[in-house]
C-alpha cells in the first residue's frame, strides 16, 4: 500500500511539473510571436505615422530614375527593405550627394531622412535641415520628369 501511495504522489508531482513546463513553453512562444508581429518587416514597413505621412498615389507618380545636367535622381517605393527611398547622385563624380528614407511625401513636399554615412553634398544653395538629418524639398511632377527645389533653388530632372 505504501508503494502505491508513493507511486501516486510521484505521478501527481510529475503531472504538475509537466503542466507547468507546458504552460511556460506556451507563454514563451506566444510572447515571441507577439514580438515578431510588432517588429518592422518590409511588407508592413509603412505603418502608423509613416503610412499617414506618405501619399502612396503621389509616390507612385514620381517613382523612377531621372537626370539633370549634374545630378541623377532615384526614387523608389521600397529600397533594401527600407520603404520609400530617394537618392541624389553627382553625375560627374558618381558620388552620392545624399540619400535616405522618405519620411514625408504630401502636398508637393518631400522630406528625406539623410543617411549621414553616405552624405557628400547637395546642389548649390541647398542645405540639410534638422542638424543635417533631413532634406526638406519641394517637388513638382512635370510632363516627363520632376522638379526638386529648396527655398526657390530648383533642379529640373527628366526621365
Amino acid at each position: 500500500m505504501i508503494s502505491n501511495r508513493r507511486f501516486a504522489r510521484w505521478l501527481m508531482i510529475t503531472l504538475i511539473m509537466a503542466i507547468g513546463i507546458g504552460t511556460f513553453g506556451a507563454l514563451y512562444i506566444h510572447s515571441e510571436k507577439q514580438k515578431e508581429s510588432t517588429e518592422a518587416r518590409p511588407e508592413t514597413y509603412l505603418t502608423n505615422q509613416r503610412k499617414k505621412d506618405i501619399d502612396m498615389k503621389e509616390l507612385a507618380g514620381i517613382i523612377g530614375e531621372y537626370d539633370s545636367d549634374q545630378w541623377h535622381l532615384f526614387i523608389s517605393e521600397d529600397y533594401n527593405e527600407q520603404g520609400p527611398y530617394l537618392s541624389l547622385t553627382d553625375n560627374a563624380s558618381g558620388d552620392v550627394g545624399f540619400e535616405g528614407r522618405i519620411m514625408y511625401l504630401k502636398n508637393d513636399i518631400v522630406i528625406t531622412e539623410i543617411n549621414e554615412d553616405l552624405y557628400k553634398g547637395m546642389p548649390a544653395d541647398w542645405q540639410p535641415e534638422g542638424e543635417g538629418k533631413y532634406a526638406i524639398l519641394d517637388y513638382r511632377p512635370t510632363g516627363d520628369g520632376i522638379t526638386l527645389g529648396y527655398r526657390g533653388s530648383e533642379v529640373n530632372f527628366a526621365k
